[in-house]
């Protein structure tokens, strides 16, 4: 466990800590933390439902913090809050736990807000990474869409991954290594209906690639309006 324990402390060590802004406190408050507590968190207010130009923005928030907790596996946590303004506080809507959902070890999280259809809403990208195998890079999205308030994932995968060192916990035909790039323009051509996402292949079956192959994937995010 020594790389990931390696990787962990060293962020712990660099995040610097954050000075609370009134949105941050309110959001902190409502998921029930402690602002010494929070590594990074970033706070985005924007339209991620529909309606009109006049309408409040959602606020959203992924905060990678520290749990309180001594086990490797959970002293670092990483959630997801979607909320709305009412009045002078916050009222969540959507929320996620991927320190709970994955079993732990997870770390360094990141949100993206980014209209793929066109619909004057944005659709949440949230990345974070995952440090289950120790032998074993990898670094995860989901791409989060929203149908009548209420949000789903529609893609899941990895970005960043390698697990060319993990000889004995990962079969030989998956110890490969390439990153994935969202490629958002050509998914807005679309219309939102397809992902469309660039794969940049390193190593297959732990033999590194004389030349790193890009491949272009689509994975399905919606049902197409004329269907």
């Amino acid at each position: 466990m020594k790389r990931s324990l390696i990787g962990l402390v060293a962020f712990l060590c660099l995040a610097l800590p954050l000075r609370a802004e009134p949105i941050s406190k309110d959001v902190y408050k409502l998921m029930h933390l402690e602002v010494k507590d929070v590594l990074t968190g970033p706070i985005l207010t924007s339209r991620v439902l529909p309606g009109t130009a006049n309408d409040p923005k959602q606020v959203v928030a992924l905060v990678t913090y520290m749990t309180g907790k001594h086990d490797e596996s959970n002293a670092v946590n990483v959630r997801l809050e979607v909320m709305r303004k009412d009045g002078e506080g916050l009222v969540s809507f959507y929320s996620r736990d991927f320190g709970k959902e994955n079993g732990g070890f997870v770390g360094h999280g990141d949100v993206e807000l980014v209209d793929l259809d066109g619909d004057g809403a944005n659709e949440i990208i949230v990345t974070y990474d995952s440090y289950k195998d120790p032998l074993v890079t990898e670094r995860r999205a989901e791409v989060l869409l929203q149908d009548g308030g209420a949000f789903s994932t529609a893609w899941t995968g990895a970005v960043d991954y390698d697990a060319t060192k993990a000889v004995r916990t990962v079969p030989q035909e998956r110890r490969d290594r390439y990153t994935r790039a969202l490629d958002i323009p050509a998914t807005l051509k679309t219309r939102g209906v397809t992902l469309m996402v660039k794969k940049t292949m390193l190593a297959v079956a732990g033999e590194r690639l004389e030349q790193p192959k890009i491949v272009q994937e689509t994975f399905p995010l919606r049902t197409p309006p004329s269907s």
